[in-house]
């Protein structure tokens, strides 16, 4: 049985935007930021009530390193009453972000057309290494929590749920029954689009002892990827979210928290296709930067604004049920889920087109990046193959949080959709937040129905896990949250 516990609250911002140049994660094509857009941050709220406690950190990243996570944790061992082990670590999944490891998928290709045979360019010499960004990350995050877990003082929390129309499904579907991510939704064979989207902003607020708001986190189901396929670095539209926000309800911490989105983007894909068929089929070439037909700035200023005004909406539902003292629990449960494994027969019928394709590349006339897309599922296939001679199961944490009457779930997937919706539609907290991305990378975790459409983000390449382990996935995620609540 749980019992109310006393909270003391704590916040932290830092920026976490390495000097230039260094390289950008979320392309196929190498990206090395020329300049800064808008800064990236790191965000902490930490929580303590009686013996519990939780740490949320938001990151302007494509996704949270086990590595540079791991040395955060043990730098952070000997911080008087934290438990290092209830840090959870989250990344709004902007492509404009920080690589900790260069372009890591032109590493698949080496490893079968070895690395003579790649075209990988040359960096400059005055890039920002792997090594040094991962020293620079590992001190700011472990500085940024110990000044939100130190700052804590006694406070209170509520909760509100209201609506932002940001994401949109991605997964464009045709009469033939494929699915293209990133499709063109004017061509006359368009039918649907795959599948569902969110719309729910979930909110939580934190107050002091007079009642004064100091900071909400922020739960939108869509990647931050407006500013994506370029050469510059940007929190997209998270950093005007933020400034909205902080304009309606003074300046305020903001943590963003990334939803279950495995298949959404931030971008209207029927009203985009009307004057970017050309451009959305370069933007699924992925051989180089791409000049879309809108207003980058402000699709991402039109996003902000909608966030802050749902935020400000539950902010005068919130102000009104602020508690001082709440249940308050955080079970962290270690998590095995089966990886998606390929035939003998896919394998060799993979590996096949790969020896066939061997034969036109050399040190003298290697692989380009256009090269390389065509032949990513083949790749992925025959990777994967070696993989699961290796090991069978992906191994991950899941951090289940109850605050009053609203629960908080991670997972480290680009998890579609649908089964973020399930797990908040059945969970017996009055409001869930679905957290993707969280403490570690599980790439992304599609439905049946996108296995059925095919594309990227539904094959073996590009998913770890398939749809058996998305429904184990979400009842274990269940199962724990019950646990807080009988």
């Amino acid at each position: 049985m749980y019992e109310c516990k006393s909270l003391e609250i704590g916040w932290a911002q830092t920026d976490i935007t390495p000097p230039l140049p260094f390289y950008l994660q979320g392309q196929f094509y190498d990206r090395i930021a020329r300049y800064v857009h808008d800064p990236i941050t790191a965000t902490a709220l930490a929580i303590s009530g009686g013996d519990e406690q939780v740490v949320f950190v938001s990151l302007d990243m494509p996704f949270t390193s086990d590595k540079i996570l791991a040395a955060v944790r043990k730098r952070l061992e000997n911080e008087p009453g934290l438990d290092a082990g209830k840090i959870s670590f989250g990344a709004t999944h902007t492509h404009n972000s920080i690589s900790t490891d260069g372009n890591f998928l032109m590493g698949m290709y080496e490893e079968i057309f070895g690395a003579d045979s790649v075209d990988r360019p040359k960096p400059p010499d005055n890039l920002t290494t792997d090594k040094e960004i991962s020293e620079f990350l590992i001190k700011k995050l472990a500085d940024l929590i110990k000044k939100a877990w130190r700052e804590k003082a006694p406070g209170g929390v509520s909760h509100a749920q209201d609506y932002a129309a940001v994401a949109f499904n991605r997964r464009v579907v045709y009469k033939d029954g494929k699915t293209v991510m990133y499709g063109a939704c004017s061509r006359e064979d368009f039918i649907r689009l795959e599948g569902c989207s969110d719309h729910t902003a979930d909110m939580l607020y934190t107050w002091d002892e007079r009642g004064d708001l100091t900071g909400v986190a922020c739960c939108i189901p869509c990647p931050s990827q407006v500013m994506e396929l370029h050469y510059f670095v940007s929190a997209d539209y998270w950093a005007e979210a933020r400034d909205s926000i902080r304009e309606e309800l003074g300046n305020v911490y903001v943590l963003p928290m990334c939803g279950a989105a495995g298949d959404q983007n931030p971008l209207d894909m029927v009203r985009l296709s009307k004057t970017n068929e050309a451009e959305l089929q370069a933007w699924g070439a992925q051989t180089g930067e791409v000049f879309r037909n809108f207003d980058m700035k402000a699709e991402c200023e039109g996003i902000g604004e909608r966030i802050a005004e749902a935020v400000r909406r539950g902010y005068g539902k919130a102000r009104n049920r602020i508690s001082s003292e709440a249940v308050f629990a955080h079970e962290v449960k270690r998590l095995s889920l089966p990886i998606r494994t390929v035939t003998e027969a896919e394998y060799l019928q993979c590996l096949e087109t790969l020896e066939a394709a061997k034969l036109k590349y050399s040190p003298g006339n290697k692989l380009t990046v256009a090269d390389m897309v065509p032949l990513f599922r083949e790749v992925g296939t025959v990777l994967r193959w070696r993989e699961q001679r290796e090991r069978t199961a992906f191994e991950f944490d899941v951090h289940a949080v109850r605050i009053g009457n609203a629960a908080f779930a991670t997972n480290p997937f680009e998890l579609f959709t649908e089964y973020g919706m399930r797990m908040k539609a059945r969970s017996p907290a009055e409001q869930t937040f679905v957290v993707q991305l969280s403490n570690g990378c599980g790439m992304y975790l599609p439905t049946e129905a996108a296995l059925g459409g095919g594309s990227y983000s539904s094959t073996v390449a590009s998913a770890l896990c398939g749809p058996k382990e998305g429904d184990a996935l979400v009842e274990e995620t269940l199962r724990a949250l019950r646990g807080m609540w009988e």
